[in-house]
């Protein structure tokens, strides 16, 4: 179980179920956020960004419709491969653990969107996912995260519930064990009957924006929702976080 609790995300992301699951966040969702985003950064075109854990790549491809040079990386080998049969003039996608030190960089904008952080038991780990961001920017770049707010998520837990979709029955149970909110995925299609899992590490903005200072990262706003209207910890569903490499 310590294994699979530690490693769920190798197994879970590679799968058509987790995609399945995921199906209602769609490219008009990505569309709406990344116009925002793009839009109160004044992103110029030709700036080389990176989304980072970008899954199938949809806010990857959002970005690029507005003449922006992006690096995509996923540990999910399905994922990218997904994403490199989608990919434009304007898009590179590869497999990367964003724990290692990037392949690439000289970014002037580094995305980490839709809550890809937070899966690792060690917290030194997490640290070390905002080290390598960092060193991807360009002095003077930013970091644009996306995560829960763990405070609204858990405020009705435990929670039990089963979605049919595309004749995939999941039974989905969500509850918080220790530092992490998990949810128990228990899918039957057909013969086809496996459990997954999903967790991630409830980490507050505060915890956030102390890991950026020990990497050179300044905090310049946050925002609670993909409006991107004013962070309210009591009631905003995301935290979005952009700072500034110093």
């Amino acid at each position: 179980m310590l294994e699979i609790r530690n490693n769920w995300f190798k197994s879970w992301f590679d799968t058509k179920y987790y995609h399945i699951l995921y199906k209602h966040r769609n490219n008009e969702e990505a569309s709406y956020f990344i116009r925002n985003l793009v839009n109160i950064l004044k992103i110029p075109s030709n700036s080389n960004v990176a989304d980072i854990a970008c899954g199938k790549g949809r806010h990857s491809l959002e970005l690029s419709k507005y003449e922006l040079n992006v690096w995509g990386m996923d540990l999910s080998t399905n994922s990218i491969q997904f994403a490199n049969e989608h990919a434009n003039d304007k898009t590179e996608f590869s497999v990367h653990d964003m724990r290692n030190p990037f392949p690439k960089g000289n970014f002037d904008y580094i995305f980490n969107l839709f809550t890809s952080f937070g899966y690792f038991e060690d917290s030194n780990e997490d640290l070390k996912c905002i080290e390598n961001i960092s060193n991807g920017l360009n002095s003077g770049g930013y970091f644009i995260q996306d995560y829960i707010n763990a405070n609204i998520v858990v405020s009705n837990f435990p929670q039990n519930e089963t979605k049919n979709i595309d004749d995939v029955e999941f039974g989905i149970s969500k509850m918080v064990n220790g530092k992490f909110i998990e949810k128990h995925i228990h899918v039957k299609q057909g013969d086809f009957e496996d459990k997954f899992m999903e967790r991630v590490k409830m980490i507050s903005k505060h915890e956030l924006v102390e890991m950026y200072s020990k990497v050179g990262l300044k905090l310049i706003s946050v925002f609670g929702n993909y409006s991107l209207d004013d962070f309210d910890e009591d009631i905003s569903p995301r935290i979005i976080l952009i700072s500034q490499k110093l």
